[in-house]
């Protein structure tokens, strides 16, 4: 039910938003008033993130995102303060508290994951689970013993922070190969728009399957209803896969893991490189 909400919160939160914009500029342009300025600072900055994910592109953000915070914050407060000296109707300050109440309800709860149910531990061997290839071959966890492996697990092609993050490693490419290292990507969305994705890249990634999230069961980073409302019609499934990184050594260690509680914090490509430098320069 909880992360049902958060998908019903997401798809619905940016489409009041953005009538809320749509509004905001109509009063600007017909009575460019001081609450037209701050309802316009109050429903700005949510979709100019949204716009910056999926036109610019990112990895990550900081945790908190307090200019957007305060943005939003400082509109609402312009926007309380001219209904205190007027008696202009309430409706401008009912968009701008949906604005401010909506734009911290993302950043406090919408984009943390509760973590407490992965069985994902360091210096231990890397948990069983099971995968499809792009050929419809199954492999299963044990295969990725004899060199060190890069699994990362991303939510789909409709995620930009996932596909940035995947992007910064195929520039790493050649280097991350040169020390035998097998990178594999993993996601629990159709064949179709994985191999869509492999077409992306010029890079010979090892792309993987997780059918009906069996391995992120197993590993304890299943996300049931963590596709926000309204993808299903692009054929994605409803329930995916919380974002995560897993570094095995050749024995099918787990040397490291990056089980991020917030999907907009994402591991620098520079701590992968470091890791397997060290694991590459251990004696064997």
């Amino acid at each position: 039910m909880h992360n049902l909400l958060k998908s019903l919160f997401i798809s619905i939160f940016l489409a009041i938003d953005s009538m809320i914009l749509i509004y905001a500029i109509r009063l600007f342009v017909n009575n460019p008033s001081i609450s037209a300025i701050g309802l316009l600072l109050s429903a700005t900055p949510i979709l100019l993130l949204m716009g910056y994910f999926f036109i610019v592109g990112t990895a990550r953000t900081s945790r908190n995102l307090w200019l957007l915070l305060g943005t939003t914050s400082l509109g609402f407060a312009i926007v309380f303060i001219e209904r205190l000296r007027s008696n202009a109707d309430d409706t401008t300050l009912i968009m701008a508290a949906v604005a401010l109440v909506g734009i911290w309800a993302y950043v406090f709860w919408y984009s943390k994951f509760d973590r407490s149910s992965s069985k994902i531990q360091l210096h231990t061997p890397l948990p069983a689970f099971s995968l499809t290839d792009l050929h419809g071959n199954s492999i299963n966890a044990a295969s990725f013993a004899g060199k060190p492996s890069l699994l990362i697990f991303y939510r789909g092609n409709w995620c930009p922070l996932c596909m940035v993050q995947i992007k910064e490693v195929a520039s790493d490419y050649q280097e991350l190969v040169s020390k035998g290292v097998r990178i594999a990507l993993i996601s629990p969305q159709s064949e179709k728009h994985t191999q869509s994705l492999a077409n992306k890249f010029n890079v010979p990634f090892e792309y993987y399957i997780d059918q009906d999230n069996q391995a992120a069961k197993s590993l304890g980073i299943f996300a049931q209803n963590g596709l926000p409302f309204g993808l299903q019609v692009f054929g994605y499934q409803s329930d995916t896969v919380m974002p995560t990184v897993i570094i095995t050594d050749s024995e099918n260690i787990v040397q490291y893991v990056d089980i991020t509680d917030n999907y907009r914090v994402r591991p620098e490509p520079q701590t992968f490189q470091k890791l397997l430098n060290d694991i590459d320069s251990r004696p064997s």
